[in-house]
């Protein structure tokens, strides 16, 4: 390939892509306050980073990439010093036969191929991508690259009992795991998975729900790195061949973390699971989850009861307590004592009084709630009903005069009450305290940006539950395809589905004549209540996410 030392003002003009005017203005700007050109012309509003890419790409006959979808090599990340990436914005990310490809924001600057060819000594492929997301890339990749090519170094030696240190940055195990929390937190990702097997430690991260394997690390550090987790989170590190439970708070980045750790004991060494609970996120409101206006008018209803028991059912991961904390805000006021028990605490909310169970210490939800009902209490939040006991506890408090907010684990609403009755609570306490349940599940939205129609036939629509009338009249079905917004994914963020039951005398009566779960979910859907699988559909119809991910997540 042969460069010049064409200036990255003349060929953006040249191309087309700017005026002169604009130009000489931007030249003035980057006089005064300094700065790259292409950085100038971004601040401006001339043009957008992706322009610039792939103009300078197209010109200089160079490949475009996009970092967010790259398979990048964590050792040739290692090969130049983090001042080096972040002063001339470039990021090693692979090779190509003998050569280094160097990702670049200014594929022209010839001074930094020099540099990275002397440093490495290697040749250099130049690659271009914005430089919003080699920034991206070097704070997710460049912090750790010392630890893992010292990682990778281990592992050409005999397997020892690593150094874990005292918290010691300088101990290369220390900097990864401390790395692979603070990767998984600016990946919004909510569970961290390490997980030995026979050949190597398999890295995962759960984003939005599905599982991306991010790396694999050599057996050699197995040891070290369980070690320093478990040291992190208070855990008996001789222990491993029982289960242990652990949590880790930290800061990052200014910003409040929470950690529950989980360890497994498997033939290949134990497996961890880090839950990741951000303090800092938005809180999320019952609209923004995505609930449908006529799911809002009954939900409402439920929170504006004088007392009751209002639960909300699902599995693991399937968002029930951001469902609960959006319903807490809503009736947050001062007029109201508001109490939560929670296991942790996973947002502050201002003016509710929370506290986190700790069965270390004896504080379980069954303690702490017979405490609560002592404190003159309006509304109490029990995070998750889990036994006989507490269940009982909950559901009697919701007839003594307090509203009770919970979570059950249960596939759909109407389960949950045939779940209570497994717990030992009493039929007609149930029926006469509970006002509804909202059964719900998490799906991932599509990416606005570069979400795609797809042409499905009627066979494969009216299989999924929508009607002939749907399928004959304008019905639109989009799918993903993948960008940079949304890392190639095809989807951004998640959206919620709901099924929301409204007790009814009618379903008492038969609750109380012990009917199954099948019976009781006919009589919901005559007096109207709207299906999980019917929510998902309607959501499928307004292009908000794709049938595939429906039937993914709601038999």
């Amino acid at each position: 390939m042969t460069y010049t030392r064409e200036r990255l003002g003349e060929l953006l003009m040249r191309s087309g892509r700017i005026t002169e005017k604009e130009l000489a203005d931007a030249l003035a700007i980057q006089g005064t306050d300094g700065g790259k050109l292409g950085q100038v012309l971004v601040r401006q509003l001339v043009l957008d980073e992706d322009d610039i890419a792939r103009t300078l790409a197209e010109q200089k006959g160079l490949e475009y990439v996009s970092l967010t979808t790259y398979k990048i090599d964590r050792e040739a990340v290692a090969r130049i010093p983090d001042r080096v990436a972040r002063r001339c914005l470039v990021i090693p990310i692979g090779y190509n036969g003998g050569s280094i490809v160097l990702a670049m924001a200014d594929p022209l600057d010839i001074e930094t191929i020099d540099d990275v060819k002397v440093r490495t000594g290697m040749n250099v492929q130049p690659v271009v991508a914005t430089a919003t997301q080699i920034q991206y890339a070097i704070e997710k990749y460049i912090t750790s690259a010392d630890a893992f090519q010292d990682i990778m170094v281990t592992a050409e030696e005999d397997e020892v009992e690593t150094d874990v240190g005292d918290g010691d940055e300088d101990v290369p195990v220390v900097r990864l795991v401390n790395q692979l929390i603070r990767e998984a937190v600016m990946e919004n990702a909510s569970d961290i998975h390490i997980e030995p097997g026979d050949k190597s430690i398999r890295i995962r991260y759960r984003v939005d729900g599905v599982l991306h394997e991010v790396m694999q690390l050599p057996l050699s550090v197995k040891a070290g790195v369980i070690s320093r987790v478990k040291i992190m989170a208070e855990m008996n590190i001789a222990e491993r061949r029982r289960p242990q439970d652990g949590r880790i708070s930290i800061v990052m980045n200014g910003r409040g973390v929470d950690l529950r750790v989980a360890t497994l004991p498997t033939p290949a060494g134990e497996s961890i699971v880090i839950r990741v609970l951000n303090h800092d996120m938005e809180m999320l409101t019952l609209e923004m989850l995505g609930m449908a206006p006529e799911h809002m008018k009954t939900v409402q209803r439920f929170l504006e009861r004088p007392y009751g028991a209002v639960l909300v059912s699902g599995p693991t991961g399937s968002g029930k307590s951001t469902s609960l904390y959006a319903g807490l805000v809503r009736i947050n006021q001062p007029t109201r004592k508001i109490i939560t028990i929670e296991d942790p605490i996973e947002y502050q909310i201002p003016g509710v009084t929370q506290m986190a169970i700790n069965p270390v210490i004896g504080l379980t939800f069954v303690r702490l709630l017979r405490t609560v009902l002592r404190s003159d209490p309006d509304v109490v939040l029990v995070g998750e009903i889990r036994d006989a006991e507490t269940a009982e506890i909950a559901v009697r408090a919701a007839l003594t005069g307090h509203l009770v907010l919970s979570s059950i684990h249960t596939n759909d609403a109407p389960s949950a009450l045939t779940r209570l009755v497994d717990m030992e609570v009493a039929p007609y306490i149930t029926s006469s305290a509970l006002i509804g349940v909202i059964a719900q599940r998490l799906a991932r939205r599509l990416c606005p940006k570069c979400k795609k129609r797809v042409k499905l036939c009627d066979d494969v629509l009216l299989a999924a539950g929508f009607s002939q009338e749907e399928v004959d009249g304008k019905l639109k079905v989009y799918g993903p395809k993948g960008c940079d917004d949304c890392a190639g994914t095809g989807y951004r963020g998640r959206i919620g589905l709901f099924e929301v039951m409204e007790m009814s005398d009618e379903l008492e009566r038969l609750f109380l004549r012990q009917a199954p779960s099948d019976q009781l979910r006919e009589v919901a859907l005559a007096a109207g209540m709207v299906s999980l699988r019917r929510d998902a559909l309607d959501k499928v119809a307004a292009g908000l996410t794709s049938l595939e991910e429906v039937n993914r997540v709601v038999v």
